[in-house]
């Protein structure tokens, strides 16, 4: 197998491919701001004009006329997912928010509706090349060119992960694509040496290293990159620096989301964070996560990321909030791109408070994982009430392998290095992997059970 150190992949001089938006990835932050105004100002006014669902919210805040400068923009109410849902249900089956006509919709995604009936995303043709041009930026930033080849496990729909196939067909590697869960197609293509790269969660590249001893990561063919996203776990090292020694690859991650763009922000080979890709076409505000007040995008700020569309046609969102609590790491980068990176620290939808301290359960998983081999690296906890306040002692499950789901001292272990690290109290069950379910995509990181 050809060996790649972390921080390294072959073929990662990306300012020889055409494919690079050098224009966009490298402009200084004020070019980035004019690009961003002189399409935000066209934007306004196709929502002025066509949206009834924003003409309205902008009219309720005060701004009447056809133009608001980008530097304006926090003028404007933040959008919620629950806004525009409902927006979906009260007329159906776009919403009050589709801005161009129903013909002009040439492609629908679905949400997973895991909180009630779905949503749709509807996409114009536009739409969809917008959402190519960002993916491409993504995953090329990522270490992927038009050498690798790539299998992947991201469904053709109705997600818009599935958007990633079109991507991969722009960048012109080899593409692979396995369903969802398929363990074992996807280990016969990695061993029987068709793709040098995978693209799936952090959960199911997990398990493929838990499952396999050194020799058999010897026997994966070609493979030497991971490409993690759909879930925390890609930028956690002690699950990042177990991945990669026990199937000897490099792990980079990215990161989407379906209301704005499935692909949005990729990690290049320098494993530093991940760069924003979406210059030129979203708008990025970084807000404090309890009052809401801007901050400024600058190494070592923590805040949630706000996002607006600067160009999308039939479904634009203005300052929505994303619910990622992330991490703002420096910038430049070695790899040439100037963009801001980050890192994710957490949902705010997992989030919860002990004594006061806010707890994101990607920390949880960070402390369980430097158990292993006695634990896999999956964790959740488990919320009794929806409160947001929980008393300790925290409810967390643990996966061990079968048989070992008996260890009184692992347990103590893990709660000690809780109360260690994390400061609160947990209480730790210890559940086999054929009780703690699948392990072939993603892992709710919080499971409500009264």
């Amino acid at each position: 197998m050809t060996s790649h150190p972390p921080g390294r992949l072959a073929g990662d001089a990306c300012e020889r491919d055409p494919i690079w938006d050098r224009d966009v990835e490298t402009e200084a932050p004020e070019d980035a701001f004019v690009r961003g105004a002189a399409a935000w100002e066209k934007q306004f006014r196709h929502l002025m004009e066509r949206s009834p669902f924003y003409s309205r919210r902008f009219r309720e805040a005060g701004v009447t006329s056809g133009r608001l400068s980008l530097k304006d923009i926090t003028r404007l109410p933040f959008s919620t997912k629950a806004e525009l849902k409902q927006s979906i249900d009260q007329t159906p089956p776009f919403g009050s928010n589709l801005c161009v006509t129903p013909a002009q919709v040439k492609r629908v995604y679905q949400t997973s509706g895991t909180t009630g009936a779905p949503s749709v995303l509807a996409l114009s043709r536009t739409d969809i090349e917008t959402w190519t041009v960002i993916g491409t930026r993504t995953y090329f930033a990522t270490g992927i060119h038009d050498h690798s080849s790539v299998l992947t496990t991201f469904g053709a729909g109705p997600f818009v992960a599935g958007h990633t196939h079109f991507v991969l067909s722009r960048i012109g590697c080899r593409s692979v694509p396995v369903a969802p869960g398929d363990t074992d197609r996807v280990v016969f293509g990695l061993k029987a040496g068709l793709a040098d790269t995978l693209l799936s969660t952090p959960s199911f590249a997990q398990y493929l290293a838990n499952k396999m001893d050194t020799s058999e990561a010897n026997r994966m063919g070609e493979m030497a990159h991971i490409v993690t996203g759909g879930e925390p776990g890609g930028g956690i090292p002690a699950i990042r620096d177990h991945i990669q020694q026990v199937l000897d690859v490099t792990v980079t991650e990215v990161m989407g989301i379906g209301d704005i763009a499935p692909s949005l922000f990729g990690e290049c080979p320098q494993q530093q964070g991940m760069h924003f890709c979406g210059g030129g076409h979203v708008w990025v505000e970084l807000v404090d996560p309890d009052s809401r007040e801007p901050m400024s995008i600058e190494a070592g700020a923590v805040g949630e990321l706000v996002y607006t569309h600067l160009t999308r046609e039939a479904m634009p969102v203005v300052r929505f909030l994303g619910g990622d609590i992330v991490k703002i790491e420096g910038s430049p980068c070695g790899c040439g791109r100037t963009t801001f990176r980050m890192r994710v620290i957490g949902r705010r939808d997992d989030m919860f408070i002990v004594r006061g301290v806010n707890v994101y359960p990607s920390a949880i998983l960070a402390v369980v994982g430097e158990f292993r081999p006695r634990v896999t690296g999956r964790a959740r906890v488990i919320r009794k009430t929806a409160d947001v306040s929980v008393t300790p002692p925290v409810p967390i499950e643990v996966e061990v392998a079968d048989g070992h789901a008996g260890d009184a001292r692992l347990k103590s272990d893990i709660e000690d290095a809780v109360h260690r690290i994390l400061t609160f109290r947990a209480r730790v069950d210890l559940i086999s992997e054929q009780s703690f379910g699948e392990s072939g995509y993603k892992t709710k990181l919080t499971v409500n059970r009264p």
